[in-house]
């Protein structure tokens, strides 16, 4: 029974990062046209009204699907099947009101909003995203019940027709309103409604997909034990879910803070509000390749929760010790070689997808070469979390988060502020806060969990990375030569990606049993001779 748990999670992980490798091109297949489109400008718009619905969702919903995770976890585990029913109808009808109230909150405050953040063009396209906080809301629910079941297939399909939408839509409708002459608040708008839409469409998936695959219990599922009454699974839920919520809020917020402290202090600095919206467009830019990588480390800290939460609920600590570490070793492994990927190739990679904006990629290449470090750090915060709140420990990546947004406030208020820094304050910013959370998250891991190593977990993949980094930095240049810049930069990146898995192989940075735990394990293990 360990062993096939052992399989669900990373059956489940394997699942979702393949989903998150498929939306994360979807998603480039959506961000570079658009931003060629419009613009470094238009990106500023698009980025700030993201932000408030990134930062209004997070706060109706983000601990809720967690919470729903968990308890279906640990009730199924128990064999309470009946619980396992009732948790999801509480579940549903606690996030339906939340989203719409949430919803409603947006559209009412949208001008407010965008006032306070100096940045009063993103009116339109604060409303035209609002809608989209009440179906996500609906797809968190389900996707909170069917991950607590070990099922991933749900929240991977739902998450393709999401972006599947998003791309369709959010192009078609700034095709159309850029031939028709709209003023660019406007097509950023249609750009960003394709967002909503794409929920829409992954909301009615993922219901129909409950409805007429059943609830995903074993099949004869007999009730063991007594049903706790709705009053009390809900009392449960908001027990956990609030400071997971507020955790998770609190990172949000800051980032739509930090959004209004760079605007306004880059005005401050002397920038016009158009310039500002400009600079701060070009950085966004950084922002968006730094956080591509970003998918498949969500996958695992996703699928980590039922599998650490179920050894924990069974007292098997060894158990939670071994999954703990092999999700931080995998969570390294894949972070670690975007890292250095995406400082060395900064410039030649901004190029080659945003090709029609030269001279927004001159000012977000150093930026991203700046904040590319934070790639694993950002990824260690995700994973470390999750694992936290598993362990029941809820409240400790509350704490941690406001240490870090209070560190990367601070920061940015100096610095971009600052003359002759201004912009390049942000991804310092940025760094210092993911790094801070980061550290006191292992920290803390470490000491509860016995057998925990970080230090064997990151020093091989690492140790692979730099090499990598090393033939990446010296091989572009003969390479470019030989094939031009374009194609340059994609054969670079191949044979970077051949030298990191060798790298990997030599140092034995693959533990054979926890590769013979993923689907295939035992051919992908001939096939890498371990």
């Amino acid at each position: 029974m360990s062993k096939n748990r052992s399989r669900s999670f990373f059956e489940g992980a394997f699942i979702l990062v393949l989903s998150n490798v498929i939306v994360k091109v979807i998603g480039a297949l959506f961000n570079i046209p658009i931003v060629n489109m419009i613009g470094g400008d238009g990106n500023g718009i698009f980025t700030v009204a993201y932000y408030v619905y990134t930062a209004m969702f997070v706060i109706s919903t983000a601990g809720l699907p967690v919470a729903v995770s968990k308890m279906v976890a640990e009730a199924n585990a128990l064999g309470k099947y009946g619980e396992v029913r009732r948790i999801f109808r509480v579940a549903v009808i606690t996030f339906s009101i939340v989203g719409l109230a949430f919803t409603a909150v947006m559209m009412l405050g949208a001008r407010w909003f965008v006032e306070i953040i100096g940045n009063s063009r993103a009116y339109y396209a604060v409303l035209a995203i609002a809608p989209a906080i009440f179906f996500v809301a609906i797809v968190s629910a389900f996707r909170g019940y069917f991950q607590g079941l070990s099922n991933m297939v749900p929240t991977a399909i739902s998450q393709l027709i999401e972006a599947g939408g998003k791309l369709v839509f959010g192009l078609g409708l700034t095709y159309l309103l850029i031939r028709r002459g709209y003023p660019l608040e406007i097509v950023v708008a249609g750009s960003i409604g394709g967002v909503t839409l794409g929920t829409v469409f992954s909301a009615l998936y993922i219901v129909l997909a409950r409805v007429r695959g059943g609830s995903g219990l074993p099949e004869g599922a007999i009730e063991t034990g007594e049903v706790s009454p709705y009053s009390d699974i809900a009392r449960r839920l908001i027990k956990i879910a609030v400071p997971i919520t507020i955790g998770s809020s609190v990172l949000s917020v800051t980032n739509l803070i930090d959004t209004a402290v760079v605007l306004n202090r880059l005005q401050d600095a002397g920038q016009t509000e158009v310039q500002a919206n400009y600079t701060y467009g070009c950085y966004s830019m950084a922002v968006k390749m730094f956080n591509m990588p970003q998918a498949l480390i969500v996958a695992l800290a996703v699928s980590i929760i039922p599998a650490v939460a179920a050894a924990i609920v069974k007292r098997d600590h060894e158990k939670a010790a071994s999954t703990i570490m092999a999700a931080l070793r995998f969570t390294g492994i894949m972070a670690l070689p975007c890292a250095a990927g995406l400082a060395v190739l900064s410039h030649p990679i901004l190029s080659l997808l945003y090709y029609r904006r030269p001279e927004e990629v001159d000012m977000a290449a150093p930026l991203l070469v700046i904040i590319a470090p934070a790639v694993l750090l950002v990824a260690l915060v995700s994973v470390g979390n999750a694992m936290l709140q598993a362990m029941g420990r809820v409240k400790v990546p509350m704490k941690t988060i406001l240490i870090g947004g209070v560190v990367k406030l601070t920061t940015n208020y100096i610095l971009v502020g600052t003359q002759g820094i201004e912009i390049y304050g942000a991804p310092i910013g940025t760094t210092l806060c993911y790094g801070t959370i980061a550290l006191l998250d292992l920290i803390i891991i470490a000491r509860e969990v016995r057998g925990v190593s970080v230090v064997r977990c990151f020093f091989k993949p690492f140790l692979a990375s730099a090499l990598m980094g090393v033939f990446t930095y010296f091989c572009y240049g003969p390479v470019r030569g030989m094939l031009g810049a374009k194609l340059g930069v994609v054969v670079t990146v191949g044979l970077s990606a051949v030298v990191y898995l060798i790298a990997l192989i030599v140092l034995r940075a693959l533990p054979r049993e926890e590769v013979l735990m993923l689907p295939k394990g035992q051919k992908i293990a001939k096939l890498l001779r371990l």
